[in-house]
């Protein structure tokens, strides 16, 4: 843990409607942290077992780090050394193409015309416990999407069970089946069923929760560089593609996704899958999404201050003194 001061800004981000399957909220707090001359997100999703941002300020305040902490802390180390040095971490890299991520808060029709228009590659959507809902939505996607060749993929969030898995592609139509690119997380993670998941209906399935347990039944695992560093998911599973993730972050935390994206791209190459790093359009404006674009899948990013960028927005927020009660 870092010797110098921290400073923090709490924040609220807002979405029209809830975010994946495991969640209802519709605001989400986390805090920006200030070490020295860099910058860090903490966002903690509770749903997953995360402490609430309180509990992890009051740790850190402590000298205690969570995994959320810990990478947010790492991530001010780096934005801190090249703000230091005039640069952009974006300096000679590419962030990796994405998927678009869809938003049930918009009108369906703009954003299909946003996505055949731009040319996006494919699409991901959340997948609901009612999964005819979620194939009907996907059967309206493939149809709109033939011309550009659109993929289709789903995060359940666990949210199924292995049977209603089964059945959600049993009575898919053949149109829809044939864009199915990957499906994440269809029901809780267990060998066998994956397997036999896998085998019986010829899909990809991507593995999230369970990373560190997972042996067979899957043909990607997802990372969010904000909760981990993806060197170790390489490292566990050497032969499957990574999927790296905004972790539906603040403007900061999903540009430092980024940047681990595209390190990630340069030291691994095309063991980096399509990736979800666009999804700024999920909430309100600020200051900070209003900086990042995305056209047909390709991630803009804003360079000033060097680092990770921002660095007017941050510098004139009203940061205060991290300390221990």
């Amino acid at each position: 843990m870092s010797a110098s001061p921290i400073y923090v800004y709490e924040y609220l981000l807002r979405s029209g409607v809830a975010l994946n399957a495991a969640s209802h909220r519709r605001i989400f707090p986390g805090a920006l942290i200030r070490v020295g001359a860099g910058y860090g997100c903490i966002h903690p999703w509770t749903e997953f077992g995360d402490a609430p941002i309180e509990e992890q300020l009051r740790r850190l305040a402590e000298g205690i780090t969570t995994p959320v902490t810990e990478m947010a802390l790492r991530c001010a180390e780096i934005d801190g050394a090249a703000r230091e040095a005039g640069i952009s971490l974006f300096a000679d890299l590419e962030i990796p193409r994405s998927h678009y991520s869809w938003s049930f808060a918009q009108p369906t029709g703009p954003q299909i015309e946003r996505i055949v228009s731009e040319g996006w590659p494919a699409l991901k959507a959340k997948g609901f416990a009612n999964y005819g809902e979620t194939r009907g939505f996907l059967e309206q996607c493939a149809k709109v999407g033939e011309a550009i060749g659109l993929k289709l993929r789903v995060d359940f969030n666990g949210c199924l069970d292995a049977r209603g898995f089964s059945q959600f592609i049993e009575f898919m139509p053949l149109r829809t089946y044939q864009h199915l690119d990957l499906i994440e997380d269809p029901f809780p993670y267990h060998s066998e069923l994956w397997q036999q998941a896998q085998q019986r209906w010829k899909v990809r399935l991507a593995l999230d929760k369970g990373w560190r347990d997972g042996e067979a039944g899957f043909s990607a695992v997802v990372v969010k560089p904000a909760r981990r560093d993806w060197r170790a998911v390489a490292a566990r599973h050497p032969e499957k593609p990574l999927v790296l993730t905004s972790a539906m972050d603040h403007g900061l935390g999903q540009m430092f996704a980024a940047y681990e994206a595209a390190v990630a791209k340069s030291e691994i190459g095309d063991r980096v899958d399509l990736c979800g790093l666009s999804t700024q359009h999920l909430f309100e404006p600020d200051g900070f999404f209003e900086r990042i674009s995305a056209k047909g899948g390709w991630l803009s990013h804003d360079t000033n201050g060097g680092g990770l960028g921002f660095g007017d927005v941050l510098e004139k927020l009203p940061w205060r003194k991290l300390s221990s009660l």
